[in-house]
């Protein structure tokens, strides 16, 4: 299966199309007619068209639900039992799916907070959440996006917030019809604390329109390669860098620490540190094996390449979670030790909503080791960059 799924909009198979009450019920009770939840869509062979199929099943789910808000973290908790594609690939499918009920039920700005998941899952929650945020693009430009932060502010939980100022990104790139220099100007706009943040999702945005994808409009004439994007031009060069591999269908697979250095070979200072992020977070596996293969990097390095590890893998996991952050224990030296330690202890803390700084950071034995996890938590607040 290709890293990103080219042509979200095959058109969904018609003997799998549904109608009807019953069909409805059966989908929400997890219990459709003796088959598993979703088996409509298992036999499809074709990715693009299996994906279109979860959507509409999951518009349907969403729709019969009537409440959005309490539907999806169930959705999160019964992907958890099902796994396979549909768990997988449940976070963009959802972008589609916000947009489309936000379309339908006339979602705004004052209304978001109605329909906005009472979760901090990543996967299903966050990305229905961030379908929501985009399909206000044009609300959202006419405050040049203060008003939509505004509202992401508003959210519950660290987490939350982050993933609405990333949405942000994404809503001003639609609304400004793809202009990435228009939609970083306004996120800029939002300032130091959520401007990088917002700028992930702009960024983000124009990588998938380079091929249509997510429901953007193909961009066409414009600029193709992160190393004059993401040069500092648009101020934001991590950001810029970081969703780059992971959107691009012709990038070279990530299996190896010479595989990182060749992809970024020839960059440096800050463009060489996002690219190798960029590059890290594309390798396959779980986050485990992106520390292994990170730890095998120069110290300098290795602590770019750790900012790539998909740490959200591990929400509601609490032992997962201390045993990332011991795995830090892995890297040459103490400068990537630290540098890992901090990140995690960053990462963690945003995902648990500042609790991993007591119940994570302070069970490390070594003093430098629950320092640097520790200085990493107590910020929090600041904004990410490099983020899934």
């Amino acid at each position: 299966m290709s890293r990103c799924l080219v042509g979200f909009s095959v058109l969904f198979v018609a003997a799998l199309a549904l109608s009807g009450g019953s069909a409805r019920a059966d989908y929400r009770s997890g219990q459709p007619s003796g088959h598993q939840w979703l088996w409509q869509c298992d036999g499809i062979p074709r990715d693009e068209a299996k994906f279109q199929c979860f959507v509409r099943l999951f518009l349907l789910d969403v729709d019969s639900s009537r409440d959005p808000a309490d539907e999806l973290p169930r959705i999160d908790a019964r992907l958890v039992k099902i796994g396979g594609f549909a768990r997988a690939w449940c976070h963009p499918a959802m972008h589609e799916v916000g947009r489309e009920y936000a379309e339908q039920h006339h979602v705004t700005l004052a209304t978001l907070q109605h329909y906005i998941p009472r979760s901090g899952n990543p996967n299903c929650s966050a990305g229905f959440g961030m379908g929501l945020v985009m399909a206000l693009g044009p609300e959202i430009i006419r405050t040049g996006g203060r008003a939509g932060l505004a509202e992401c502010r508003r959210q519950p939980t660290r987490y939350r917030v982050y993933t609405c100022i990333h949405g942000l990104g994404h809503a001003l790139m639609r609304g400004f019809h793809g202009s990435l220099s228009l939609a970083v100007k306004a996120c800029r706009g939002l300032g130091p604390s959520a401007g990088p943040d917002c700028a992930v999702g702009a960024f983000h945005d124009y990588w998938i329109s380079l091929r249509g994808g997510d429901g953007t409009t193909k961009l066409e004439g414009v600029q193709t390669s992160p190393r004059v994007v993401c040069n500092g031009h648009l101020t934001y060069v991590r950001p810029c860098w970081f969703r780059y591999f992971l959107e691009d269908p012709l990038a070279p697979p990530m299996q190896t620490p010479a595989d990182l250095e060749h992809a970024c070979r020839g960059l440096k200072r800050l463009q060489l540190s996002g690219c190798i992020s960029a590059a890290a977070a594309t390798i396959g596996g779980d986050p485990f094996a992106q520390v292994r293969i990170c730890a095998r990097l120069n110290p300098v390095d290795a602590a770019s390449c750790i900012r790539g590890a998909a740490v959200q893998a591990f929400v509601g996991e609490p032992r997962r979670q201390l045993r990332l952050l011991r795995s830090c224990a892995e890297m040459r030296g103490p400068f990537a030790q630290r540098a890992c330690y901090g990140w995690f202890g960053r990462t963690l803390n945003v995902l648990t909503n500042g609790r991993f700084l007591a119940d994570g950071c302070s069970t490390l034995g070594r003093s430098r080791a629950r320092s640097a996890c520790q200085a990493g938590a107590r910020l929090i607040d600041r904004p990410l960059l490099t983020f899934s």
